[in-house]
């Protein structure tokens, strides 16, 4: 499988109180060239008084379900902080309250401990250059969440060409850059454009966003 590109190796720390998932991951990630994992903690507390030694991280993996402060809480201290390092919840956890909660807190993705390896790092990988992952059972949870939530007052397909809307449709159903570029024999560079445009027209700023809209207004 091919990842994405970055220019430099993403510094990350991770934040996970199980032990063997924690020394998992780091050394999954740190096979990768393209990952330097800078520390790991197994509570919120620690991490947070460690940012004042250490680089300021690209990104960072959160667990929910932490000792003490809980991984939410972590979130949106760090983001208040640190507005631009990306975070992504990486958890066991795939409850709406729990995925919504993490979301509104400044979270950049939430993606769940049984997705797999390759597509874990991918999705990792590609959370600088793609905007923001969401596993597609997370993402049908949004979905379930806005279908109680009643109807809109309007509907606007937004202006978005035939091709737009296909590649939507694969967004919201979890596919990444390069799986959609397959399905339609484009280049990947060329789906980012797609989706920057679809971003442009729909006024979003995450993938979150995106497919809560996208649900939202039936536009899949």
């Amino acid at each position: 499988m091919t990842f994405p590109s970055v220019s430099k190796p993403l510094d990350l720390i991770i934040v996970e109180d199980q032990k063997e998932v924690r020394e998992g991951l780091r050394y999954l990630l740190g096979l990768d060239p393209r990952v330097n994992v800078v520390r790991t903690f197994e509570r919120v507390e620690t991490f947070l008084e460690a940012l004042d030694t250490l680089p300021t991280p690209d990104l960072v993996l959160m667990d929910i379900g932490l000792p003490g402060m809980s991984g939410i809480e972590g979130v949106r201290i760090l983001k208040k902080r640190f507005p631009a390092v990306i975070v992504i919840i990486l958890t066991v956890f795939e409850d709406t309250d729990r995925i919504l909660e993490s979301i509104r807190a400044g979270a950049n993705g939430y993606l769940l401990k049984s997705t797999k390896p390759d597509i874990l790092l991918e999705q990792i990988l590609g959370a600088v250059s793609e905007g923001s992952p969401l596993s597609p059972r997370v993402a049908k949870r949004i979905l379930e969440e806005i279908q109680d939530s009643g109807e809109p007052s309007e509907l606007s397909d937004y202006g978005l060409t035939p091709r737009e809307r296909q590649i939507l449709t694969d967004v919201v159903n979890g596919f990444t850059y390069r799986e959609i570029a397959a399905r339609y024999s484009i280049a990947a560079s060329t789906v980012k454009k797609h989706i920057l445009h679809i971003y442009q027209k729909l006024d979003v700023n995450s993938r979150a966003e995106f497919v809560k809209k996208a649900i939202r207004e039936k536009l899949v």
